[in-house]
């Protein structure tokens, strides 16, 4: 469920959730046959409808070097095979664990749900339609367990289209020693949104939970995350992403989670306005900081957070996209189109 991704390649937002419900509690009413008790690494896989894709994400789990491990997934009232999946393998496979949701309350109260029931002394989340290299839990562990300053470490993103690997990901550091300059580079560098579906100790992502159901969700997550301790990326293993998958522009993904459309129109300074709220008295992972500290990151991320380019694309193609529809219309739409790349806008 990713923002930043509407600037790349969209490819974040895994699921198509449908029409989202305003409940975003953690809790889900059916949990199905438990693995072995104090797992060291939970995973947890919120999905929708996607059987097929979700198959190769829980293979991917299951078949990682480090084995001590369980797969926790959320599934938000499918309405494909992934019931009959998930519950025949749990039947065979102690590791993984299944919560069905009755009805689908929207991806934010998935996530929520999937975070509250991970209990390994590490957590991670995969989307339902990513896989992971063999040993990236084992090489992501081994980099936190060897650098106590980590607190996340996540693998580099391969992209790949039909197949194909199209690109590699972006990497980001973040190790600065005070919270508020990793905070303030996060905000400014975020692209991919990598660091979101890193591997932490549990308890530094229950302190950046909930996800909330606002545009930028992943952002305060990972800033939030970020504001703990540092964070890496590895490109010594990889997650595996596809490109074309559901989309995530930013209209889609207002739709997707119940918000007002004009959203859509101005989302960086909705963004904005949620790191605001969420550094300056919402989120408690900035309570260590002081109020005078917290509101002057908050108004620094807010800043950084908004990327002026996008935000004028956003406001003025709608009214340009319908121009063509008008008697020489088309000229102008190619001319704005024209002068947009040139202005390096992300089209």
């Amino acid at each position: 469920m990713s923002v930043a991704d509407t600037h790349v390649d969209a490819s974040h937002e895994r699921s198509a959730y449908g029409k989202p419900a305003p409940n975003t509690s953690p809790r889900a009413p059916h949990v199905d046959a438990l693995p072995p008790n104090s797992p060291l690494v939970s995973i947890g896989i919120p999905t929708y409808s996607r059987a097929a894709k979700l198959e190769r994400a829980i293979r991917s789990v299951l078949g990682q070097t480090h084995a001590n491990l369980e797969v926790v997934i959320s599934d938000n009232a499918s309405e494909d095979d992934t019931e009959a999946f998930c519950r025949a393998l749990c039947a065979r496979e102690p590791r993984v664990r299944y919560l069905r949701s009755p009805v689908n309350r929207g991806p934010t109260a998935n996530f929520n749900t999937v975070i509250h029931e991970l209990r390994g002394d590490y957590a991670m989340l995969l989307s339902d339609d990513d896989w992971l290299d063999p040993d990236y839990v084992a090489t992501c562990l081994a980099e936190l367990r060897e650098a106590p300053e980590l607190v996340l470490a996540c693998g580099i993103g391969r992209y790949l289209r039909d197949g194909d690997v199209v690109r590699s990901g972006v990497e980001m550091r973040l190790e600065q020693d005070s919270s508020r300059a990793r905070v303030l580079a996060y905000v400014r560098d975020v692209d991919e949104n990598g660091l979101f579906y890193g591997l932490m100790e549990r308890g530094v992502m229950h302190n950046a939970a909930p996800l909330r159901n606002v545009l930028g969700n992943d952002w305060l997550l990972a800033a939030a995350i970020a504001a703990q301790g540092k964070a890496t990326t590895l490109t010594a293993t990889s997650i595996n992403r596809e490109l074309d998958g559901t989309s995530a522009d930013f209209a889609k993904l207002c739709a997707t989670l119940g918000l007002p459309g004009w959203q859509a129109r101005v989302p960086h300074l909705v963004i904005a306005w949620q790191l605001i709220a969420d550094i300056g008295w919402r989120a408690p992972a900035y309570r260590d900081l002081g109020p005078l500290a917290r509101a002057r990151l908050a108004c620094a991320a807010a800043w950084a957070a908004v990327r002026w380019r996008s935000l004028i694309w956003h406001m003025t193609m709608p009214s340009f996209a319908a121009l063509r529809r008008r008697r020489g219309g088309r000229r102008l739409w190619s001319l704005y189109l024209w002068l947009a790349r040139r202005a390096g806008s992300n089209l």
